[in-house]
């Protein structure tokens, strides 16, 4: 039999195929009677090999089925399983005598090839399309508890295999010999039921194998159907036995030791040390903590790497599908799809003793089996930092373990979660690859930023708690309000008042994510410049943007409230990216959806147009937060002055300010970007509706800091810092999108997400041009600007940041999306958008005329010579209109339609008066004949210097009404020499208060850094040394550079911010630091060499000398 068992066709008979089955069946039930019978285990052996080969070559057909029905038939596993119970009896010693072999090795080989039998057929009924077959498989599963005799006769011949030194349970390495011979069968044994495993759960997303999954999480399997999800719900209690969990978790440990040992012992922070199995009461002996170790004849390599994978994998998978816990915790700012399926439960568990019922997160003595949420969280915590020390093998066993326990985080009891989240923020932070690995750590980390535990806010907090953001705050755990009642501003914020008065605070779980260093970590991720370059993982870098940065509506909050240098660095590191994409794009298939997750999108646009529209929301975000307070304040200030009354006091003006927010809410629509950037479909009854953005969270998050406060000037300077950085290639992508999208700009939802951007960016780009010409009049004494792109006398030589924006490029910028909106956008404004967004477009174009009056006119003109060569093109007429076409063509802006619709009679007129003027212009240019002709026929029996005369003065006296009203867009913004000596001045505090924090030797919030160092890390170290003492000019300076190129794309390096003698440095003026050389080069080429003072001494020495020698 053994011979013939090589040669398949020898036993492909259906009469040969029953009599192996037959003496299978034989062999297992004699070695129930008698596990040392030699007869038996080699027939026992021989069969199970045989079988394995014809299983193995008939899956996924008829022939595989029938074989595997008919072992089940043949009540083969409760031969098993009463094998496998034998297995657990002591050995007498008259028959321990007579076997060849020691008994516990021959009781490992029997588990072995009982296991890899079963193996075997769980893998071929998996491959069947069969469902009666499946449904067979786990019906003999569960009425023989095969899995549960299966994980104690393992767990039994663990620990009778004796260990090969006195040092095996610290992982090191042992001895060569039969003992590890017998721990390699064991290893084996223990790698064939996680495969087992595998095969019974079909190897489904980790997300969909949940107790309680959401409606989201199906949308991860795609095979998900009501077939596997019964048979789920059958398996469920198997894999809640307590063998069958203390098999795994005793493997999970296993893996861990197996990866310190191939990493050398080490761990990557002081967590990775081996796991304090005692902590958490296991009940396991120290001496079964042991490296997973493959049999020699399949020793690879790596296999034992492979082992520990399937290992840690396994554990999370079954504790993902066996383990809830008792509470759900709310998120504000809910995605479609949040809610729990109603169809599943969780598992009855048995209470855990001790603190945890009181909500301890770390309970003492041993662990309830199946185990808690809180003892599953501490056990893939362990496996996590073990496998950490390794993770270039084991990255997607950590990105698992990480999603499992994000998913305990929110079913736990608040006080357990409120101590348990700082952890899984210090995971976050030490490994952020993960969050471009899998999307699903992304989609995890931006709904805990939202999780909603209500702690009591901190003290550097408190004092905001009465501010206009506290007043404007929403909780999600208050009852629902009526239909009539929940769109008000003001009744929100009289709840968000008396939950902050109570000490709740909404943003625990923010500020702990800030405090273990996420925005570093967010950083290390985003600067992977070869990832930017390929298609899935720029989707993946892109989702982590969109997700955990913009759809968590945590963004002002960050910039309120981070570390002031992560923040800068962040920032420019995302401004950086968007560079890079903008010189060479990126091309994505799919883009992920943040507001229904678990979908997405065929992408219409590339990699650089969807991360600048991320960017472009991010400012709204900040920019409609802070037009709450700002609005509030103006109708406070308009309403004193009616009544006569003084201004309230600091107490008073929370009450006042949400008197006056629903007034501010009907006036404008907050986030319109942020609501049509994403637009979800209901599956419940296929509606198309916009994704929810909160803005009542996003101040409850502590984005909308009190006025005047360090948390508000901070906000206010980083957020006009992030306008710098990210403008220009905003208005080149904006621009390049308008542009593309004039022919399909009629499909509706597209056209609003563009016109949004479009009105945001422009917005922008008019309060920065407008700080820009005053710079210049301050600078030169009204005089207006040059072309170079930098202001002067705001870019001092040595400063941290150049300070430099293209003017020329954001004044192209701007002079696109106003020419698209004047003339190529009427349409789809008319039919798609709504009034607020139409008279927002106007009141747009007119900031915009009134500042650069210019502008009007020579869009006047290119929309006329446009109209020519459209009338040209008709004709098949390549060359240019000539000057009578264009003057036949020459018309107002079709804005004035729009304007005309909303009652805009200055707007109307002042088109007109322009359209007058370039009349005179055309007609100069076509010669004094052409001109009385064109000008009889356009005008009648009317001069036409009258006619001009009357244009002009309309004109003027439309633009000084206008004048007159001119306001900046948002007020908040700052100019650039501003926020370059204010953020130095913060820096430069910051970095002083971490030096004298140090000094004190007063320990830091610990966090985990890439590098697995402790301490407020991403850029702590920077911090510490970023700024000394004893500058030239006697006060601190903030070491650190960003780089002096205006255009840098790099993400070479950990950080945006350029370390002290680190960069390239300009050998002529000192005081220009560059990133790298390519920086540098490119920079002279283009603006340094002629603003460089080095170089400019030495070209007047040069001079100097030259007239010199003439003399």
């Amino acid at each position: 039999m053994r011979e013939a068992g090589r040669d398949l066709d020898l036993i492909g008979s259906t009469e040969i195929l029953g009599g192996i089955v037959a003496a299978h069946g034989w062999a297992a039930r004699a070695l129930a009677t008698d596990v040392l019978s030699i007869p038996a285990n080699v027939t026992l052996e021989v069969t199970v090999s045989v079988l394995d080969q014809q299983l193995r070559s008939r899956q996924g057909n008829p022939a595989g089925d029938q074989l595997a029905r008919a072992l089940l038939r043949a009540d083969t596993l409760a031969v098993y399983a009463r094998l496998l119970a034998q297995t657990l009896a002591p050995t007498r010693a008259a028959a321990a005598r007579r076997s060849r072999m020691p008994p516990h090795r021959i009781k490992t080989l029997l588990v072995m090839h009982v296991l890899l039998n079963l193996c075997v057929v769980a893998g071929c009924v998996g491959k069947s399309s069969d469902w009666g077959l499946k449904q067979e498989l786990v019906t003999a599963l569960a009425h023989t508890q095969l899995l549960e005799h299966a994980a104690r006769a393992l767990l039994h011949v663990a620990q009778a295999t004796p260990a090969a030194s006195s040092t095996a349970a610290t992982g090191t390495a042992t001895a060569t010999g039969p003992t590890d011979e017998d721990w390699a069968c064991v290893s084996q044994t223990a790698y064939i039921l996680f495969n087992t495993v595998t095969y019974l759960t079909e190897d489904p997303n980790i997300v969909s194998l949940c107790p309680r999954p959401r409606e989201n999480d199906t949308q991860y399997d795609a095979t998900q159907t009501p077939e596997k999800v019964r048979l789920l719900e059958q398996l469920r209690p198997l894999l809640a036995g307590r063998c069958v969990q203390v098999v795994l978790a005793w493997a999970g440990l296993c893996a861990v030791v197996t990866a310190q040992q191939r990493a050398g012992g080490g761990g990557s922070g002081k967590e990775g040390a081996a796991p304090a199995r005692s902590q958490l009461g296991y009940g396991l002996p120290p001496e079964l903590m042991r490296p997973l170790q493959p049999l020699q004849q399949v020793e690879t390599p790596n296999e034992s790497s492979h082992m520990a994978a399937v290992a840690a994998e396994t554990l999370a998978a079954v504790l993902q599908a066996t383990v809830s816990g008792p509470c759900d915790l709310a998120i504000a700012q809910p995605p479609l799809g949040y809610d729990r399926l109603p169809h599943r439960q969780p598992q009855p568990q048995r209470p855990s003793a001790g603190p945890s019922a009181a909500g301890s997160a770390a309970p003492e003595g041993p662990a309830a089996v199946p185990y808690s949420a809180v003892h599953a969280y501490g056990l893939l915590k362990e496996v996590w930092y073990g496998l950490a020390c390794d993770s270039s093998k084991h990255m997607g066993n950590l990105c698992t373990a990480t999603t499992v326990m994000a998913r305990l985080l929110t079913e736990m009891r608040p006080r357990q979660a409120a101590v348990l989240l700082p952890g899984w923020w210090r995971l976050l932070a030490q490994k952020p690859s993960m969050l471009a690995h899998r999307k699903r750590v992304a989609q995890d980390a931006g709904e805990l930023l939202r999780l909603q535990l209500n702690a009591p806010p901190p003290a550097a907090w408190a004092a905001g708690v009465t501010d206009a953001a506290s007043v404007a705050a929403a909780s999600v755990d208050w009852p629902p309000e009526p239909v009539e009642v929940q769109s008000t501003e003001a009744a929100i914020a009289a709840k968000a008042a008396a939950s902050l008065a109570r000490g709740r605070d909404p943003s625990y779980s923010l500020r702990c994510a800030l405090d273990a260093g996420l925005l570093s970590a967010m950083e290390r991720c985003l600067r992977a410049p070869q990832a930017w370059r390929q298609a899935d993982s720029a989707s993946n870098l892109l989702y982590v943007v969109n997700c955990a940065l913009r759809y968590s509506g945590v963004w002002p909050a960050v910039l309120a409230r981070g570390l002031l240098q992560q923040a800068v660095s962040l920032i420019a590191t995302m401004g950086a990216a968007a560079r890079l994409l903008e010189a060479t794009d990126t091309l994505v298939d799919m883009i992920a959806l943040a507001s229904q997750p678990g979908t997405g999108i065929i992408a219409q646009r590339s990699a650089w147009g969807y991360l600048c529209t991320y960017l472009a929301a991010m400012l709204e975000q900040v920019a409609d937060v802070r037009a709450l307070r700002e609005n509030a304040q103006q109708q406070q200030r308009e309403g004193q002055q009616e009544q006569g009354r003084p201004e309230q006091q600091p107490l008073q003006q929370a009450h006042t300010d949400a008197a006056a927010i629903d007034a501010t809410a009907a006036s404008s629509t907050p986030l319109h970007l942020n609501s049509v950037l994403e637009q979800v479909v209901d599956s419940k009854d296929g509606s198309v509706k916009p994704s929810t953005c909160s803005i009542a969270w996003m101040a409850a998050a502590g984005g909308l800091p009190a006025a005047g406060s360090a948390a508000d000037r901070q906000q206010r300077l980083l957020a006009s810092f992030a306008v710098y950085q990210w403008l220009p290639t905003l208005a080149k992508a904006t621009e390049d999108a308008l542009r593309a999208s004039i022919a399909a700009a009629k499909r509706g939802v597209a056209t609003e997400r563009r016109l949004s951007q479009a009105l945001l960016v422009g917005r922008l780009l008019v309060d920065v041009l407008w700080h820009r010409e005053c710079t210049w009049a301050e600078a030169d004494g009204g005089a207006g600007g040059g072309d170079g792109g930098e202001a002067r006398g705001t870019s001092p030589e040595g400063a941290w940041w150049a300070g430099v924006t293209p003017t020329m490029q954001l004044a192209d910028g701007m002079s696109g999306i106003a020419y698209f909106f004047a003339a190529a956008a009427v349409e789809p404004l008319l039919k798609h958008c709504h009034a607020c967004v139409q008279t927002a477009v106007l009141d747009l174009l007119q900031s915009y005329w009134t500042l650069f009056e210019h502008m009007a006119r020579a869009a006047t003109q290119s929309w006329a010579k446009s109209t020519a060569r459209r009338q040209q093109q008709l004709q098949q007429q390549q060359q240019p209109p000539p000057p009578e076409l264009v003057l036949q063509c020459l018309a107002p802006l079709p804005v004035q339609q729009l304007a005309a619709a909303h009652g805009r009679q200055d707007i109307v007129d002042y088109l007109d008066a322009l359209a007058e003027g370039v009349r005179e212009v055309f007609m100069k240019e076509c010669g004094d004949a052409v001109a009385g002709e064109s000008s009889a026929e356009a005008q009648g029996p009317a001069s036409m210097e009258g006619g001009v005369s009357h244009a002009s003065a309309t004109e003027e006296v439309v633009l000084g009404e206008w004048y007159a009203t001119v306001q900046p867009w948002y007020p908040w913004l700052l100019s650039e020499g501003q926020v370059q000596a204010g953020l130095h001045d913060l820096m430069v505090a910051e970095a002083a208060a971490a030096t004298a924090v140090t000094a004190t030797g007063e320990p830091s919030a610990a966090c985990g850094g890439e590098d697995g160092s402790g301490g407020r890390s991403g850029s702590s170290s920077n911090t510490t040394s970023g700024g000394r003492q004893g500058s030239s000019s006697g006060g601190p300076v903030f070491e650190h550079k960003l780089c002096c190129n205006p255009h840098c794309c790099s993400l070479d390096g950990p950080s945006a911010l350029i370390p002290s003698r680190s960069g390239k440095t300009c050998v002529r003026c000192r005081a220009a630091t560059y990133c790298c050389g390519a920086c540098q080069l490119a920079d002279w080429r283009e603006r340094h060499s002629g603003t460089c003072s080095g170089a400019a001494a030495v070209a007047a020495g040069g001079a100097a000398k030259a007239g010199a020698e003439k003399a």
